[in-house]
């Protein structure tokens, strides 16, 4: 299965929106109330580091391939270009094995942050240094307005 993501936060966004849990027996929906969620949506992604690429992400290769990169962005300046592939961060393999160790070294991203990745490139493993921006105020509106139009959808599905 492949999907498509902005990757707002280097991978981060993903591990705060699962931190957020799921609805008994109901895996990916959030458990909050749509206030509650906007809240600490808008609160975390305020204060996180930023890279600036859109991924295609294949679940079961555990691919995080670039698709775009966003003009004037950390990972423009950095030369990622559409059709890396995102291997590594901070020397930690991007899979679901590695979780926790994922999840610590993002723990406090915020803008000035410095990063590394491991990227392929044409079969080639580069290292690429980048400094996390703060999150535009356009990529923060659009991201949280994608996850209430979930919670709509929830709720009109419960009938809340």
């Amino acid at each position: 299965m492949t999907r498509k993501w902005t990757l707002l936060i280097a991978y981060a966004l993903l591990v705060a929106l699962a931190a957020l849990g799921a609805r008994a027996g109901e895996p990916g929906k959030c458990p909050y109330s749509t206030q509650d969620c906007l809240n600490y949506m808008a609160a975390k992604m305020k204060t996180s580091g930023w890279i600036g690429v859109e991924l295609e992400i294949d679940e079961d290769k555990g691919i995080y391939r670039v698709e775009r990169v966003v003009p004037g962005s950390p990972a423009e300046g950095a030369g990622i270009r559409p059709g890396d592939v995102l291997y590594a961060l901070e020397g930690i393999t991007l899979d679901d094995a590695n979780g926790e160790k994922l999840a610590k070294v993002r723990k406090d991203w915020k803008p000035g942050r410095v990063v590394h990745y491991t990227i392929r490139r044409d079969g080639a493993d580069l290292s690429v240094t980048l400094t996390l921006a703060p999150m535009p105020a356009d990529v923060v509106a659009r991201q949280i307005g994608q996850h209430m139009l979930m919670h709509a959808a929830a709720d009109v599905a419960t009938n809340k």
